[in-house]
């Protein structure tokens, strides 16, 4: 890993070129502390959910994960009866339940769990129906979402640090351990801490592509929105920001082509070969679409008729929810962004969690919004040295998950059910690090005043 993210040409011609063996030096310095912090807070971060992990109180839908666990193991017969049409198949994603069985067999458990909770019924008769999870059963799925919450921990720490530097990586992954929600998700048996994780590599997937274009991690790009998309359908609107980053490169290689006729002839049409990264970005699309169908056997009989029959099965659901729930309806999205910001600046904020656990209540009430306040600050940060650097530049992709993750769920939301703040959450956190991170380098910059190599490290 390089000691900076930033280094580009300008850097490279304004300021002397370090020996080789002093940069190998410094690459090695970075990557010694990158493992440390990265180990540190793992530790943090497990000791933190499976502190918790025992005395949570069950969730009703812990019971339809794990009832669904034996999906992975199912995987090996794609035709057989678990990918009919049916509620189960038809109504969640699969790989929430992949991940489940996998955490149960690396556990030691089998897949043959409880039968699905009907909710319809009481907890009496659910008991009855076999279909409350044994304490076994529920308590390795929910160490299993404990060790993929730290993972998750240790990938936004990669992710903030590569944008700006460790301080910044450290604030953000202690950040997404002290939020509440994710704290509570984090020691449940449920699907979103794969999401978190999931979208987690996606940002830091999207880093590597536009700092080192290549396809290979055009095709992991994808793959993981496909991935995302199979646990929670709104991962599958990223494709969006990066085809669209993709499709403008594409247009300004074509119009500077055009404009420069002596220049080597291009690929078809005039546009740019095959190796530049707007293809790449602009493959997305594709890749996470086939992930998608790949990785859910319901849909292959018929992918685009059972694709179709998913997106309205959603849409009756969503409205069932808005009915049954009217104290969770968001009527407008700008009823769903007021909720959004009292929900993760207030009800969920990771200020108040913290200064709430070192005995300042009061105080973690008055600065709870800060939460959303640095997040604000990192996403117009962000943005604007996005646009600075220009269309190949992570700052500008990452800014373009964030916003594009945060808008789809807003828009779509018909009820505010705590689970569709967790992505939302994701992008705060990596935009709080950023925040953070970039505050550190203008604070080192006015202290030392010094225009070395080394003292501009960490350069936004």
């Amino acid at each position: 890993m390089s000691s900076s993210p930033y280094t580009d040409v300008q850097t490279l011609t304004k300021y002397p070129v370090l020996p080789t063996a002093a940069l190998r030096q410094e690459h090695s310095r970075s990557r010694r502390i990158d493992i440390v912090m990265m180990a540190l807070l793992f530790l943090i971060a497990m000791a933190t959910h499976l502190s918790g992990v025992n005395s949570t109180p069950f969730h009703k839908d812990e019971s339809r994960w794990l009832n669904r666990a034996h999906y992975f193991t199912d995987l090996a017969d794609p035709f057989g009866p678990t990918w009919n049409d049916q509620f189960l198949s038809r109504g969640q994603p699969p790989v929430g339940s992949y991940m489940m069985g996998i955490g149960l067999l690396v556990q030691g458990r089998d897949l043959n769990t409880n039968d699905a909770y009907d909710f319809r019924r009481s907890d009496d008769f659910n008991r009855s129906l076999g279909t409350l999870p044994e304490r076994g059963d529920l308590l390795a799925g929910r160490r299993w979402n404990s060790f993929l919450g730290a993972v998750a921990v240790t990938v936004v720490y990669l992710v903030v640090r590569q944008l700006t530097n460790p301080v910044g990586g450290v604030v953000g992954a202690l950040f997404l351990i002290a939020n509440p929600l994710q704290l509570w998700h984090n020691r449940l048996a449920l699907a979103d801490t794969t999401l978190t994780l999931t979208l987690a590599l996606l940002m830091l997937c999207v880093i590597q592509l536009m700092r080192r274009p290549g396809w290979g991690w055009a095709i992991a790009t994808g793959v993981l929105i496909g991935i995302g998309g199979a646990n929670k359908f709104t991962p599958l609107a990223l494709v969006v920001p990066l085809a669209g980053i993709g499709a403008l490169l594409l247009l300004r290689g074509w119009r500077d082509g055009r404009m420069l006729r002596s220049a080597s002839p291009h690929g078809i049409l005039g546009l740019p070969s095959f190796r530049e990264l707007g293809w790449m970005l602009l493959s997305t699309p594709i890749t996470a679409m086939a992930t998608f169908v790949l990785i859910y056997p319901y849909l292959w009989p018929n992918p685009i008729g059972r694709m179709l029959a998913l997106i309205r099965f959603r849409q009756e659901e969503m409205a069932n929810q808005y009915r049954l729930f009217p104290r969770f309806r968001t009527d407008t999205p700008l009823d769903a962004l007021d909720r959004t910001i009292h929900a993760l600046g207030q009800t969920w904020s990771s200020t108040k969690e913290f200064l709430t656990t070192i005995g300042l209540p009061a105080l973690g009430d008055r600065l709870s919004m800060l939460d959303v306040v640095l997040a604000t600050i990192g996403i117009l940060l962000l943005l604007g040295v996005g646009l600075r650097k220009g269309l190949r530049s992570a700052e500008l992709a990452i800014v373009g998950l964030v916003i594009f993750q945060t808008a789809t769920i807003i828009m779509t939301m018909r009820v505010d059910f705590e689970r569709y703040y967790l992505p939302i959450l994701l992008g705060m956190v990596v935009a709080i690090g950023y925040s953070v991170g970039y505050a550190v380098y203008g604070v080192q910059k006015l202290v030392t005043r010094n225009d070395s190599p080394a003292a501009d490290t960490s350069r936004p």
